[in-house]
């Protein structure tokens, strides 16, 4: 095997104008879970695939906006290599002015929005006039600051149809500035923080800075209006995310609060005592009893860099995390915020496990020992029509007998044949089946142990006769 080069290539829209930002990823054809390389293309669309082997590589590119594009390309390789996506780079520019009649040149002017991957970021030239090229289809969002002056933010969507952006005015005025401390759950100061402030309701451009060595930080210059300030940082997770009001020309301190996380482990096992690999064991943080939603600050990954991220990555820290078992059923779940929390084993041919409450300090570690869940049994069947043609979404409902006056409900919908299948503990239960314009239908007793033959329910129209009657299930 030949020694590692570098595959150096271009980002192209289908005019062949240059995409800047542009993720590029290659991994060994065939072979994508052993290596993966990835580079991100520069404001001419150059890109640089670093320290390669020898072989035929996978090459997939993408930019927001734009087609996704696949190739197979052998390395090393001495000719030019394109990227061409399908689609058609826009420009959004305009002028940053200082009052309605004088351009401020000088102004840094920065590129956000849901539509891009990383924000961008220019510098007004001496009329105050700035461009972004390369743009794809999808919303933006452009502001400027210039010392203590902040303009507003402005919004452009680039659609199929657009052409030629109006130019985009960007009038400075004075500023406020955000500035404080992140501590953690001991009130110790924590460096290397990144602090997202937000407007709120947000303008998809989030204004980000990293705390000091002291835990201190500064944001500005902001807009006056309502602000929402995120601190995150490698193995903590949020404790709050304040709320402030800032007026022109105010500063205003803030303490942004984080929590050590807590890390869950444990063992997956089958009834039988055998361990049980891949088997996903998912925290589910709990407010009140709910699951917490967490809004996530800044644009989602696209396609191709969500396909490289672990799991449970798009989840906010501390709300849901999920890791899978290993060979041997081991499991560790980290990033877990304090708190009341719900864990759930998900086996795919098993039944599934829930424990609650899972009651987490700060910095808690917790093995939770070996976890059995059992097989079950599965029960299958049909639901059919009168004249015994499948009845698609209909709704089956599985409930145990003689546990209380109204057991909790497993339900399942049957499929475009109307069949449905369902893992049940072992034991006696009392089935139904519904469809939209038919007359329910139900089996007042059912053992399910062992492997029980299919159930057939046979719903008869709403509008048959009172007296007919559903036949009796086979």
């Amino acid at each position: 095997m030949g020694a590692p080069v570098d595959l150096i290539g271009m980002v192209q829209d289908g005019r062949g104008v240059p995409l800047p930002d542009a993720l590029v990823i290659a991994w060994p054809k065939d072979k994508r879970e052993t290596s993966v390389v990835q580079a991100r293309s520069d404001a001419e669309g150059h890109f640089v695939l670093s320290r390669l082997l020898p072989g035929t590589w996978t090459l997939l590119a993408e930019a927001a906006g734009f087609g996704t594009l696949e190739l197979d390309r052998a390395v090393p390789d001495s000719g030019s290599l394109v990227l061409a996506l399908e689609g058609q780079g826009r420009s959004l520019g305009g002028i940053v002015l200082s009052s309605p009649t004088h351009p401020e040149p000088g102004a840094d002017v920065v590129l956000g929005g849901p539509s891009l991957r990383w924000p961008r970021a220019t510098v007004a030239d001496a009329h105050g006039v700035f461009s972004f090229a390369g743009l794809g289809l999808g919303r933006f969002a452009v502001r400027a600051t210039h010392g203590k002056l902040v303009s507003g933010t402005a919004s452009q969507v680039i659609e199929e149809g657009t052409r030629d952006l109006a130019p985009t005015r960007l009038l400075l005025g004075p500023g406020a500035f955000v500035e404080g401390r992140v501590r953690d759950d001991m009130g110790r100061s924590l460096s290397g923080a990144t602090v997202d402030v937000l407007t709120v309701p947000s303008d998809d451009l989030p204004v980000t800075c990293r705390s000091d060595e002291e835990g201190k930080f500064t944001v500005g210059p902001l807009r006056p209006g309502r602000y929402q300030v995120f601190a995150r940082l490698e193995g903590h997770v949020p404790l709050e995310a304040p709320e402030l009001s800032l007026g022109a020309g105010s500063r205003v301190p803030v303490v942004a609060r984080l929590a050590r996380a807590a890390l869950v482990s444990g063992r997956v096992l089958d009834q039988d005592g055998f361990p049980l690999r891949a088997v996903p064991v998912s925290v589910v943080g709990l407010v009140g009893g709910h699951e917490e939603m967490i809004v996530l600050p800044g644009a989602l990954p696209t396609a191709a860099e969500a396909a490289e991220l672990p799991p449970g990555w798009l989840a906010r820290q501390g709300s849901i995390r999920t890791a899978l078992s290993d060979a041997q059923g081991r499991f560790e779940v980290r990033g877990l915020a304090p708190g009341r929390s719900r864990l759930e084993v998900s086996p795919a041919d098993k039944l599934p496990l829930r424990r609650e409450p899972l009651l987490l300090a700060p910095g808690d570690t917790q093995d939770l020992g070996d976890l059995v869940v059992p097989t079950g049994v599965l029960l299958s069947g049909r639901v059919l029509d009168q004249d015994g043609q499948g009845l698609e979404g209909a709704q089956v409902e599985a409930r145990a007998a003689g546990k209380s006056a109204r057991p909790a409900a497993i339900r399942v919908t049957s499929d475009a044949q109307g069949q449905f299948a369902v893992r049940l503990p072992v034991g006696e239960y009392a089935l139904a089946a519904q469809a939209k314009d038919h007359r329910p239908q139900a089996i007042p007793l059912l053992r399910a142990v062992g492997h029980p033959d299919p159930v057939e329910f046979r719903l008869a129209p709403r509008a048959a006769s009172a007296d007919a009657g559903p036949p009796s299930p086979s």
